[in-house]
């Protein structure tokens, strides 16, 4: 009898698993369960929409979609349409690959205000994610932005603030957030990071991008170089060092020819957004480096802005009964195994760090620990879980019914963009 598997989350995570375990189990029958009508997880709403290339890696999950022995359930929630302890009942294996979906806030005087936005929303917003809000109308009215954090995302939302309407019209942005970004009178926008820029955990490729926006020019202090990387190790020290180049000839820039300014400020943190009804500006405290540690000066400034977008890193959504540590916001486990017959992979199981590659390798070593081709089999898998969700009445979006989603929004595309998506799960499922 073939080994049943569940993989919790249709993402890089989740497929890169399920090619993993069909390498040590050929005629194991895998059912990938997410949320939403869709897979893809963190490339079809997390990845920014400029960034196709990295998109393209749908193509090799959509053969391993398309491998005999391996379903999609879409529109299933665990933990709500069907438990956790149900699916270790019904499966041999389940495999957690569900991610960090919950942005982390700011935890200073003022984050209830209007015109501080979640990086889930912010991101969601553009990408299409179904149920998020609406930041047209801020991003529209404002004329300055604070991103707080110093990796890939908050530059992602730095840059596409920045990005022109042409430079916006070949992507798979949704459309309203795309006439609301080339519309936007924006001028500054400010990425800040409490450390310095060694210690800035941007990628080379999307901090380069910074230094080719048609009408936006990035801004760094020429004070900050030459910087100290002598106490960082191999490889990350060749990271930094690309990191620091490009920094360092974006210091000596001439400045004021461009119409928006992308200020790269280091050493900074936040102390409180200022603002009764709406956001009007942000205190923040200049730090200094001590040992590598942001170690506050004394000193305080004061930044104009309408819009704060904290992008300081993602928490792991909890699942009733599934170990969880809230201080790291991943799950509980050792060496990605939760318990016998469970394990977890990804940003779940290590954090939202690394690229989308680095969960290939994550879910090979993970897969490989745990010794599926060991595991005891029998259970019933896929049939029983589909006769349970129909008992339950939950609308259950195939393969099939994927692809014609997949079709529609691609057939409605037009002028050079990849697809136009539905942020709309009712429309979704209206096909």
């Amino acid at each position: 009898m073939p080994l049943s598997v569940a993989v919790v989350g249709a993402g890089p995570a989740g497929f890169y698993a399920t090619d993993a375990l069909l390498s040590f189990c050929p005629d194991a029958q895998v059912s990938i369960i997410d949320q939403w009508p869709t897979p893809f997880g963190l490339v079809r709403f997390g990845v920014a929409p400029d960034h196709l290339n990295t998109k393209n890696v749908t193509r090799i999950f959509d053969k391993t979609l398309a491998k005999e022995g391996v379903s999609f359930a879409g529109n299933v929630t665990v933990g709500r349409d069907v438990s956790y302890h149900e699916l270790r009942s019904i499966f041999d294996l389940v495999i957690l690959s569900a991610g960090m979906g919950r942005a982390r806030s700011l935890n200073i005087p003022g984050v209830d205000t209007k015109g501080v936005i979640s990086a889930t929303d912010f991101v969601g917003w553009y990408n299409a994610v179904p149920g998020v809000n609406d930041c047209g109308k801020l991003v529209s009215g404002a004329k300055s932005a604070v991103v707080i954090g110093n990796g890939n995302v908050a530059l992602d939302i730095a840059r596409l603030l920045a990005k022109t309407e042409s430079e916006l019209a070949q992507t798979d942005i949704d459309p309203h957030a795309g006439q609301s970004l080339a519309m936007s009178k924006i001028r500054d926008i400010y990425v800040i990071g409490r450390r310095g820029p060694a210690e800035a955990n941007f990628s080379f490729p999307e901090l380069s991008e910074l230094g080719d926006l048609e009408r936006a020019e990035p801004v760094v202090n020429k004070g900050l170089f030459p910087a100290d990387i002598t106490g960082a190790a191999e490889p990350m020290r060749k990271k930094k060092e690309r990191n620091l180049r490009i920094l360092e000839s974006f210091s000596q820039l001439e400045t004021g020819r461009k119409s928006v300014r992308v200020h790269l400020l280091f050493c900074a943190s936040p102390l409180q957004i200022v603002g009764k009804k709406q956001v009007i500006g942000i205190d923040m405290m200049q730090n200094e480096l001590v040992g590598g540690q942001a170690k506050p000066t004394g000193k305080e400034f004061s930044i104009q802005t309408d819009i704060v977008c904290p992008a300081i890193g993602y928490d792991s959504q909890p699942i009733d009964g599934v170990p969880y540590d809230r201080t790291t916001g991943r799950v509980v486990s050792d060496n990605g195994k939760v318990e016998d017959g469970v394990c977890v992979v990804g940003w779940a199981r290590r954090g939202s760090s690394g690229v989308i590659g680095t969960n290939r390798v994550d879910a090979r070593e993970v897969i490989g620990l745990m010794a599926p081709q060991s595991v005891a089999n029998g259970k019933p898998g896929l049939g029983e879980l589909c006769r349970l969700l129909v008992s339950r009445n939950i609308d259950v979006v195939d393969t099939v019914r994927w692809r014609a989603i997949d079709l529609a929004e691609t057939s409605k595309a037009h002028a050079g963009r990849p697809r136009i998506k539905f942020n709309s799960v009712q429309e979704m499922l209206a096909l």
